[in-house]
């Protein structure tokens, strides 16, 4: 490998290291359990099957003339591991590859397969896709009702599943999303945006409370992955239907976007890209 390179950026002030040779130890984790503890999620069985699929756009490493290559980094980490990987180490960690040589691609996902499990605690699983497969799947669009119609006065932004309640006893199955759905960062403070698709049976939930709902998360301080697992708990507690599937699929900040899903439902994909993603 070449000699570690490091960049430092907006010197005199608090420095961050840019590491552009491989340096596995940039990679952090944390662990589930304080969350899911706080939600009531009980240690032994989880009350949905699901994963966090991350896709990082900005991927690059060097092959074994020097020349780089580039490609999507996608890889999906199971709902059921005992940490999630941390955003900001995880941009830095994989920059650490921009300047590093790989004697095949292959190499390079047995690394970052290796790396990524340690991490999370459990089995991930990573593809590279080239740019053709990326411009040849394309963009999707989530299936149902928007929320984002609905004429409603909202004045509150911070968390507050009192908003949820069920419109009628009327057993209904249905598909509904909202593009408006805005969060912070625990760690920086800084705005994490998404799309919430919610897909459910039992009886029908009032919209309104609803779009209420995810809009209250506006000034509320969380990870993506434990979003996506209070949303489902939230609604399973004040709503009771008898399935639910949450979607929450995050815009990319710094090159990287994640999407969870958490579901009664044998973990279903959770690979759909989105306008923002």
């Amino acid at each position: 490998m070449a000699d570690e390179t490091v960049i430092r950026k907006n010197p005199g002030k608090e420095k961050t290291e840019y590491v552009t040779t491989y340096r596995p130890s940039l990679l952090s984790s944390l662990p589930r359990k304080p969350q899911r503890q706080s939600l009531g999620i009980p240690d032994a069985g989880l009350p949905f099957r699901g994963l966090d699929e991350w896709n990082a756009y900005e991927f690059t490493w060097l092959n074994p003339k020097g020349k780089p290559e580039v490609a999507v980094l996608k890889f999906e980490v199971p709902c059921k591991s005992a940490h999630l990987i941390e955003s900001k180490s995880l941009k830095l960690y994989l920059g650490s590859y921009s300047n590093t040589k790989f004697g095949h691609r292959s190499e390079v996902i047995s690394t970052l397969e290796s790396d990524l499990s340690l991490a999370a605690q459990a089995p991930v699983s990573v593809s590279l896709l080239t740019p053709e497969h990326v411009l040849q799947t394309g963009l999707s669009v989530l299936h149902g009702t928007s929320l984002d119609t609905l004429d409603v006065e909202i004045s509150e932004y911070y968390w507050d599943p009192s908003f949820l309640r069920v419109q009628s006893d009327t057993i209904v199955r249905e598909s509904v999303f909202s593009h408006l759905f805005k969060s912070l960062c625990p760690m920086t403070g800084q705005p994490d945006f998404a799309s919430i698709h919610i897909q459910y049976a039992g009886r029908s939930i009032n919209h309104e409370g609803l779009l209420k709902y995810l809009v209250s998360y506006r000034s509320h301080a969380e990870f993506a992955e434990q979003v996506t697992e209070r949303i489902f708990v939230d609604i399973m507690n004040r709503c009771e239907p008898d399935r639910l599937t949450v979607h929450s699929h995050f815009t990319r900040r710094g090159g990287v976007d994640i999407s969870s899903v958490r579901s009664h439902d044998d973990a279903p994909s959770a690979e759909v890209r989105l306008w923002r993603q």
